[in-house]
């Protein structure tokens, strides 16, 4: 049953993928605006679907008590589950964005992100991995995963929207911008979401990184064992605190603000990238892998 909802997700993913981008390069006729809304509403309406059915199957694996999502409450681990988690939270986020800014453009980015995480975390063949005893059912390591993917997901969304904002602006010094130019909203409209999902990236990574040292120690005694992938989530969480620093006390704005978005959340997905190697020992990965 679990399979099943996910591979129907993920059909849903796919086909509001191919929506989102058939409207982002088809002309726009305004003697028919209708069809072009139609394509962001059907685009909207089945990233909805595949969410609810995304989070349906998490839902139904733990009430199985099988493996959870992202081994949450679980005493296993199966790889790729974090990113699939990745990629539900990152469509509800973009859903709220969209619901409150008017931002199809980014679905265009969103949905085909949400198929390329889906395809490696479901479809490519993973085993399973024993968490640490002291980590089974830990509130710590809930928190930890959860805020991990809430940070990284707003992060995320941030970066698509400054990149938004870096192509807007460069089209906008040409004598012929674009098409994507037509499909964008106004450049302050976002630069004020951009600023918005950093600052929540910022709180939620904090969240996690503090969590993390307590996942540490309640499973080797460690508060927190430096490893390289821990270093970069250090190393994004203290540039995203400078830029807000320089956003409220220098007010720096748009391309400068984009650009450290956009370098903030290439050093988080440093940490990501070494989920895909075997962990070193002591760090916190390991631990929640229970690889020693």
């Amino acid at each position: 049953m679990t399979t099943a909802l996910v591979h129907i997700a993920l059909v849903a993913y796919v086909a509001a993928a191919t929506l989102f981008l058939v409207w982002l390069v088809r002309p726009q006729r305004l003697s028919a605006p209708d069809s072009i809304s139609l394509l962001i509403s059907a685009g909207r309406a089945l990233l909805l679907v595949g969410v609810v059915l995304h989070l349906g199957s998490f839902g139904y694996a733990r009430a199985q008590s099988g493996i959870a999502a992202a081994g949450l409450g679980s005493d296993e681990w199966k790889g790729g589950q974090l990113f699939s988690l990745l990629a539900a939270v990152t469509v509800v986020g973009y859903l709220i964005l969209d619901f409150r800014y008017k931002l199809p453009v980014a679905g265009a980015f969103v949905a085909p992100f949400t198929v390329a995480v889906m395809v490696p975390a479901h479809l490519v063949h993973t085993g399973s991995r024993q968490i640490a005893p002291p980590l089974v059912h830990s509130a710590e390591l809930t928190l930890h995963v959860g805020a991990a993917a809430l940070g990284t997901a707003a992060l995320g969304l941030a970066f698509a929207i400054s990149l938004l904002y870096l192509l807007g602006e460069k089209q906008i010094k040409t004598k012929h911008p674009g098409r994507l130019f037509s499909r964008l909203p106004s450049l302050d409209l976002i630069d004020r979401a951009g600023w918005r999902l950093s600052v929540w990236g910022f709180v939620f990574l904090s969240v996690a990184i503090a969590t993390g040292s307590l996942v540490s120690k309640e499973s080797t005694g460690s508060s927190f064992p430096l490893q390289p992938k821990e270093g970069f989530a250090v190393l994004a969480w203290a540039l995203l605190a400078g830029l807000i620093q320089a956003r409220l006390v220098a007010g720096w704005r748009g391309r400068r603000v984009a650009l450290l978005v956009v370098a903030g959340f290439l050093l988080l997905v440093g940490t990501y990238a070494g989920l895909l190697s075997r962990p070193q020992q002591g760090s916190t990965v390991s631990m929640l892998l229970g690889v020693h």
